[in-house]
């Protein structure tokens, strides 16, 4: 099913993107990760919110694999749920803000681009944006940590970025209307990723599965609709969130 095909995926040093190297390589698959760090030979260094590193990026990648079949916008500047730290948005620095916003929409933005480059000359290709029900939904600060009056934890700008990525499917697969350039956009809800169990509690209750999503199960997810299985499908956003946002 992906047998060589040529899959770019950014963030590929996290806990989604290495995970999917991994699985995409078992099926035969030429994977190409990008991210800050070069960790390993398959992997990129590129600052995917300079439009002169993808640009140069991209060129060695199509000098080395002449093509690209999936791009697969996974970054995100996303703090672990135990790490995160108490802040009032009343004091937020607007540099945070515009970092949280860059890596999803520039960085997406910037790859898209030039894998629409691709994908335009072979009148084929997928893009898979990775977002999040916090897209759709504000996140409850209460899970993340004892709160003071006007305090919060979990960044503003991550859901305004994941609503973003939202918006930005529906209207590039709208764009691409009448070819066999797909774009579509996975909102996952919660990824177990050895959380505190007090988190844990605490978001399960939020849940009707009573249950974190297993990074396999992410894995199985964006596979099948990074396949021809999801021929269909187009400019949707899939929720995949274990009935979180489906229940007050």
């Amino acid at each position: 099913m992906f047998k060589n095909k040529v899959i770019l995926i950014s963030g590929s040093n996290g806990l989604i993107g290495e995970n999917l190297k991994k699985y995409f390589f078992s099926k035969g698959a030429k994977v190409v990760g990008l991210d800050l760090v070069k960790k390993d030979d398959s992997t990129y260094k590129c600052d995917i919110t300079n439009e002169n590193s993808v640009k140069k990026t991209f060129k060695l990648i199509i000098k080395k694999y002449q093509t690209i079949d999936i791009l697969i916008n996974n970054a995100s500047k996303n703090p672990i749920a135990q790490n995160v730290k108490n802040y009032k948005f009343s004091e937020y620095n607007l540099d945070k803000w515009r970092q949280g916003l860059e890596v999803d929409l520039v960085g997406s933005f910037l790859l898209s681009k030039y894998a629409a480059k691709i994908f335009e000359k072979k009148n084929k290709g997928k893009i898979i944006n990775i977002s999040s029900m916090y897209g759709i939904i504000g996140p409850d600060q209460n899970i993340y940590g004892k709160l003071k009056k006007y305090e919060g934890f979990k960044p503003l700008e991550y859901s305004v970025a994941k609503a973003g990525l939202i918006g930005f499917t529906k209207a590039l697969a709208s764009y691409y209307k009448r070819s066999d350039i797909n774009v579509l956009c996975l909102v996952f809800g919660g990824i177990n990723d050895n959380q505190s169990k007090n988190f844990k509690k605490k978001y399960l209750e939020k849940t009707i599965k009573n249950k974190m999503c297993s990074i396999d199960e992410v894995v199985d997810y964006i596979s099948f609709f990074s396949s021809e299985k999801s021929s269909y499908s187009n400019g949707a956003s899939i929720i995949i969130d274990g009935g979180a946002t489906s229940i007050l």
